[in-house]
């Protein structure tokens, strides 16, 4: 269901997948402004991973869950060669078409449930931004956390967003309402095998897009059993729905 959520995300509105701001819901919004917010938070990480003595060397990075390449490729500004790794083939299929001039940055298929297909100590940075809370349990996102430590060499950066506070879900509208028996029966609708594209554009439905949150103690132990050091967490960001997330920025 998460793996299917997410080709469907990338097939009826990618841009608003990623950045869930009002503007770019049913492809509105400038694609320029969307991927200027990218080099800008790059802008951010690299400007404090060189305050901490982070990732100094410029060889290998990750983007975790790369999406439509926003982060990505303002990271091959600075680094040899990046990999972007997602879940969704319609969001890699995406950032090829849009960044195909980017020799130094490629973007792959991950549907594994961990990193293994890359050796200890490969990259110089790894960055996962809104990415790992939309994993569908707490436990996959300590698992990740552990491998980000593994694949890190030493003297490298991570950078890893993550909330520690997710208020439950809103409730459905009553069934006897219009919008409420639009929001139960589209999910049934597209389980049946209705396009994303039509449910989408008549019935403003939106694929599932699951958070989860994990404690900060739990954060930090797990980074810590793997071999990681948190040097520094920025404080926490709540944004309007009531997350309340940190970036913590991480070496070996």
């Amino acid at each position: 269901m998460h793996r299917r959520a997410w080709e469907d995300w990338g097939s009826v509105d990618p841009l608003y997948a990623v950045l869930t701001a009002p503007q770019y819901r049913h492809r509105g919004g400038d694609r320029d402004e969307f991927f200027k917010t990218g080099e800008e938070f790059i802008g951010f990480v690299l400007g404090e991973c060189d305050r901490l003595g982070l990732a100094q060397h410029p060889g290998r990075a990750l983007d975790f869950g790369c999406g439509v390449g926003r982060v990505t490729v303002p990271l091959g500004e600075r680094f040899d060669s990046v990999t972007g790794l997602d879940v969704a083939e319609s969001m890699v299929d995406s950032a090829r078409q849009l960044h195909a001039g980017r020799r130094n940055c490629r973007f792959e298929v991950h549907r594994a449930d961990d990193l293994s297909r890359y050796e200890d100590e490969t990259f110089d940075l790894v960055v996962s931004v809104l990415v790992l809370q939309h994993l569908p349990s707490s436990q996959a996102i300590l698992a990740y956390l552990g491998e980000f430590v593994r694949v890190l060499r030493p003297g490298g950066g991570l950078v890893v967003q993550l909330p520690s506070k997710v208020p439950p879900p809103p409730t459905l509208p009553p069934w006897q309402t219009r919008d409420g028996l639009r929001k139960r029966v589209a999910p049934l609708l597209r389980r049946l095998g209705v396009s994303a594209a039509f449910l989408y554009r008549r019935l403003d439905w939106v694929p599932e897009m699951t958070m989860t949150g994990v404690p900060e103690a739990l954060i930090r132990e797990t980074l810590a059993a793997a071999g990681g050091n948190v040097v520094y967490a920025t404080p926490p960001d709540i944004d309007r729905g009531g997350t309340e997330s940190r970036i913590f920025f991480v070496t070996r």
